[in-house]
């Protein structure tokens, strides 16, 4: 009989925990997370990061099909949240919501400790990596960069035909003379018409070096694109968010692409990278650069594992001086000083890692191409065994495996 209490008491201990655990507020006493008892007290998270890199009044809160819904509403509830927009991310219903004077990072850590059925997060900042050192310029001969990766002469075995790129950036200026009639645009994520010309410039440039019709620009002139603005330039800021980017990483993968260029750097951010996984699972090739920090940082979505990280160099290979360095750089491509399309029908001399990513996407995209046309299967090992070694003897810190030769790759074919 004894034994029977023993047992029924602590089931009902075991369901007071679970009831207290997720119903009510909890308190700091002693330096514990206390819920009405000290004896349902768990420790405090470990002490919060040093971070500015996201949105001070948003949270994050990511929902599946097997979160209880009340525990969603409990926190909306209890902390005050309100709910701003909802997001559908294939099986996951990511809520973004005002956070109402909580810090988001310190309410995530604390939400993530005592919930298990849903995920909390920042809604963290990304920058393109464009480092636009820019001048407004002529289309003129000029055998850089496209002599440096082989892909002038590439142009003679593929143009990219069939291979359909993606890109998440800011809006692209559909009118240019280069551009025109050469992308499918997605118009809701952000504002595409703010009436800047700095709202177009990044994405113009990127999609000139992806898929423009100038033959000293593009890289893969016959492939299709798929601008999917998810960046904004306001209050003289050019940025975005991971809800956004998310959101813009699911379009992508239901509109089947299959390379997806990421020309933007921020910190680690697992709702985009769990966005990332899904679309590598889905085949899809995931380009991203390295920033410009002129650091040995990690930069993100780059240094998600099976992403291709790309670094950029200048006309003598030397590397970009704003380039960060780390372990997880893939790959080099010509990013300073490249001339590529500006708004307003016009072209921009620009550098940075945005530039050399494109470069990469659109080399991808012309293998791709080829590889189908022989009715092969491309490996990413092609671009690893044809590489020009730069800096120290195989992959390093700085340059990757090495230079891309994209007209080498299409040679091993």
């Amino acid at each position: 009989m004894y034994l029977k209490r023993r047992i029924l008491s602590k089931i009902l201990f075991f369901l007071l925990n679970i009831f207290l655990v997720r119903s009510v507020q909890a308190e700091i006493i002693n330096g514990f997370d206390c819920y009405i008892e000290e004896t349902l007290c768990v420790p405090i998270s470990p002490p919060l990061p040093d971070r500015d890199d996201y949105i001070k009044d948003e949270i994050l809160l990511s929902i599946t099909e097997e979160t209880p819904k009340f525990i969603y509403y409990s926190i909306m509830k209890n902390y005050g949240l309100d709910e701003t927009e909802s997001i559908s991310l294939m099986g996951t219903e990511l809520k973004v919501a005002k956070t109402n004077g909580h810090d988001p990072l310190e309410l995530a850590q604390k939400l993530n400790s005592i919930y298990f059925d849903l995920e909390s997060a920042t809604n963290n900042i990304y920058k393109l990596s464009s480092g636009f050192e820019s001048r407004n310029a002529r289309l003129k001969k000029n055998s850089y960069p496209k002599s440096l990766t082989g892909a002038q002469k590439a142009l003679a075995i593929s143009k990219g035909q069939g291979v359909l790129i993606g890109m998440i950036d800011g809006p692209v200026d559909r009118k240019h003379k280069a551009l025109k009639g050469k992308l499918t645009q997605i118009n809701h994520l952000v504002d595409i018409n703010n009436g800047s010309v700095a709202n177009l410039k990044h994405g113009t440039a990127i999609a000139g070096i992806l898929v423009g019709r100038d033959p000293q620009i593009g890289i893969a002139p016959k492939a299709r694109l798929l601008s999917i603005p998810a960046f904004e330039y306001k209050n003289n800021h050019f940025g975005s968010s991971s809800s956004l980017i998310a959101n813009a990483i699911g379009i992508a993968i239901e509109k089947k692409v299959d390379v997806l260029n990421l020309s933007f750097a921020g910190s680690p951010d697992k709702i985009v990278k769990r966005m990332i996984e899904k679309a590598i699972n889905k085949g899809i090739i995931v380009v991203a650069s390295c920033g410009n920090d002129s650091a040995k940082i990690r930069r993100y979505p780059a240094a998600i594992p099976k992403v291709l990280a790309v670094t950029a160099v200048d006309h003598s290979s030397k590397i970009y001086k704003k380039a960060n360095s780390g372990n997880y750089i893939d790959l080099s491509a010509p990013g300073v000083g490249v001339l590529t399309t500006a708004p307003g029908n016009r072209y921009q001399i620009a550098s940075g890692t945005s530039l050399s990513t494109a470069n990469v996407s659109g080399s991808l995209a012309l293998v791709l191409s080829a590889s189908r046309q022989k009715r092969k299967k491309m490996k990413l090992d092609v671009f690893y065994k044809t590489v020009k070694d730069l800096g120290a003897e195989g992959k390093d810190n700085h340059f990757g495996y090495g230079l891309v030769n994209v007209y080498k790759a299409l040679k091993t074919l």
